[in-house]
């Protein structure tokens, strides 16, 4: 009897312990259903700023649509009431339901309303808004509002490099190499050092490396139990579960790229289960085992995945993940003998992919116009990279010195032993210096790389400009097309020059302009009927920053552009003439013309080209002004 009472006791005292875990218990699926307490604003934000500042696994997939139904209720009536501060406590957690479920569209303008009210949004929420609002435009293919974004974070000391933004562009080689220099590798039993692993095993995939991508995401798996080991307890089971089924979904993944699907549909299985709270993940790898199923002919299972993996899809912005889906709708149908509903899947893939690749090539060319603060930012985090070998090596050696000094007064009797010491000190002294050598030469030849790169990804832009303009049949539209690829060719040579000289910096300003002069004369003068006279007069000492050079060249070639275009079209024979020369401390260009052109309607004009020669000329620091000579002069000079 005594027994059975005190095992009816123990019964109760259990129960009421698993009944406090699902009060407690953020992943609870119908906490928000029972517990009226989460319709007050103050006790819902109160509870998601503790949960989320502890763990941030406030919510998951099973009770996301209850909470956002909640949340934006309380959204409405914050707005209701004007009061900014209940809105910003409203749409925190609304905004990161969204994200979590990939309803970009709807979080979208939260993310942006909170960046607005940044002052009332508090400083521990702040890099995480930034890094999902710069995942939002990139998901819905906003890359020139993503970068400003983060260039912000770079700025605040929240990244270091910008992988993802060439990940997006289809850059995967530039991703690469910048993730593998920049982003700093967490130690070993690290839980950031899972994350690590994920994305450097995508970069590997989408390089179609999946054999590189597999020994990655192997290690991965591996690590989940260093972390498990050295976490104790400190991160939940079911997120190292996690972390396994994904790893495992990701070697499947690789497999079946390598035609090894032996045993790829049980990893899936595991991957899907352990993902009970990344439905993202779950939809790809359904999607995969939908396609595991068609390859051994398991037709009713694939369409059931498919169809499963189509309503999760629901809302959803992952445009690589819609397109797969397309196309194994496609390969279904096709194995089925449905060629109507094949077919209707074909054109919609071939569509949807033709956007998606729209969409590539537009980043691409938003982001390598944007290529020289790109090379800046490069150029800047490996002199920092470069400037703590060097104070590490300068640390070392100081460290060594004292340590010489005490052994050198507590021997100072011991002659041999003083020699001998000596003799160690100069020789790793030279050893050091020789390293700090070979490190400035490999600097030296990364930056070069870098300029030819950037000069090769300007080139492209130049060439697909020149297809475009080939197509184009509206002569307003070619000119352009015309004036976009000049600018662009200006930048260009700036790379090119450092490329091809020993200098680091500096540009020699005689050979570049007679360059880009020379270029500009073939666009526009393409018969020798009017030929064109043009008279170099600049001093060949003359060495400018890369920085400066290239916003010289702009204004040198909207200035020579607009006399090729129409200074000597009413003259027999064309004259320019272009004369550089430093004069102490300052450098002074004068570019005339024997146009017919009148210097007060010039002025009075507001065309782009001057426009831009008067910014540029601004940002230079520089004096520009107009005068009549045999035609129009220009005349701008600046401190060197």
């Amino acid at each position: 009897m005594k027994v059975s009472r005190l095992f009816k006791a123990l019964c109760c005292i259990l129960l009421l312990v698993s009944v406090r875990s699902v009060a407690e218990d953020s992943y609870n699926p119908s906490k928000f259903i029972l517990d009226l307490r989460y319709q007050d604003p103050k006790f819902m934000w109160d509870t998601w700023d503790r949960i989320f500042r502890e763990d941030g696994s406030f919510f998951s997939s099973g009770n996301a649509p209850d909470l956002e139904r909640i949340l934006e209720n309380q959204w409405r009536e914050a707005r209701k009431k004007n009061d900014l501060d209940l809105m910003v406590k409203a749409a925190i957690p609304l905004a990161m339901v969204y994200h979590n479920q990939a309803k970009f569209t709807h979080g979208l303008p939260f993310f942006e309303f909170l960046f607005a009210n940044r002052n009332r949004v508090p400083s521990y929420y702040w890099p995480h808004v930034l890094i999902k609002l710069e995942e939002e435009y990139r998901g819905k293919n906003e890359l020139e509002k993503a970068i400003p974004i983060r260039r912000l974070r770079i700025k605040l000391g929240y990244v270091k490099t910008f992988w993802e933004i060439y990940r997006e562009c289809g850059l995967f080689e530039d991703a690469l190499r910048d993730f593998l220099q920049l982003q700093p590798v967490p130690p070993k039993g690290d839980y950031r050092r899972l994350f690590y692993l994920q994305r450097l095993g995508w970069l590997y995939f989408d390089l179609k490396q999946y054999k590189k991508a597999r020994e990655v995401n192997q290690q991965g798996y591996r690590e989940v139990a260093e972390v498990r080991k050295a976490a104790k307890q400190i991160y939940l089971p079911r997120e190292l579960r996690y972390w396994e089924g994904l790893f495992t979904g990701q070697i499947a993944q690789c497999n079946m790229q390598l035609g090894e699907f032996r045993r790829v549909i049980p990893m899936l299985l595991f991957d899907i289960k352990s993902s009970a709270d990344n439905p993202d993940n779950q939809i790809v790898k359904l999607i995969l085992l939908a396609r595991t199923y068609l390859h051994d002919e398991r037709r009713a299972d694939a369409k059931k995945q498919l169809d499963r993996a189509r309503f999760m899809m629901a809302q959803k912005v992952i445009q690589p993940t819609n397109s797969m889906l397309l196309e194994s709708y496609k390969d279904y149908y096709f194995a089925v003998r449905q060629y109507d509903s094949a077919f209707y899947y074909s054109q919609a893939f071939q569509a949807y992919q033709d956007t998606i690749n729209t969409h590539i090539n537009r980043n691409k060319s938003i982001l390598l116009l944007g290529q020289l603060e790109l090379a800046k930012h490069r150029e800047e985090s490996l002199k920092d990279k470069h400037d703590v070998e060097v104070y590490s090596e300068s640390s070392k050696l100081q460290d060594f010195k004292i340590k010489l000094l005490s052994i050198i007064l507590g021997t100072i009797l011991f002659g041999s032993v003083l020699l001998f010491v000596n003799f160690r000190q100069k020789g790793l002294l030279q050893q050091n210096q020789i390293q700090l050598a070979l490190e400035h030469e490999r600097n030296a030849v990364l930056l070069k790389e870098l300029h030819h790169r950037v000069k090769n990804n300007l080139q492209v832009i130049y060439s697909l400009l020149n297809l475009q303009k080939r197509r184009s049949k509206n002569i307003e539209s070619i000119d352009l097309i015309m004036a976009l690829q000049n600018r662009i060719q200006t930048i260009a040579l700036v790379h090119n020059n450092l490329f091809q000289s020993d200098e680091m910096e500096y540009v020699q300003l005689d050979k570049y302009v007679r360059t880009l002069v020379e270029h500009l004369k073939q666009m526009y003068t393409q018969d020798e009927i009017k030929p064109v006279e043009i008279h170099f007069h600049i001093d060949e000492t003359i060495k400018l920053r890369f920085e400066r050079i290239g916003t010289l060249g702009l204004v040198i070639n909207e200035i020579a552009s607009n006399a090729f275009k129409y200074a000597f079209t009413e003259v027999d024979q064309g004259f320019l003439r272009i004369d550089i020369q430093q004069m102490g401390q300052k450098i002074v260009v004068e570019i005339e013309d024997n146009g017919p052109g009148i210097v007060s309607e010039i002025k009075s004009r507001s065309n782009l080209g001057m426009r831009l020669i008067r910014i540029l000329s601004e940002q230079m620091g520089a004096i520009y002004r107009l005068e009549q000579g045999r035609g129009i002069k220009h005349l701008i000079s600046f401190n060197k």
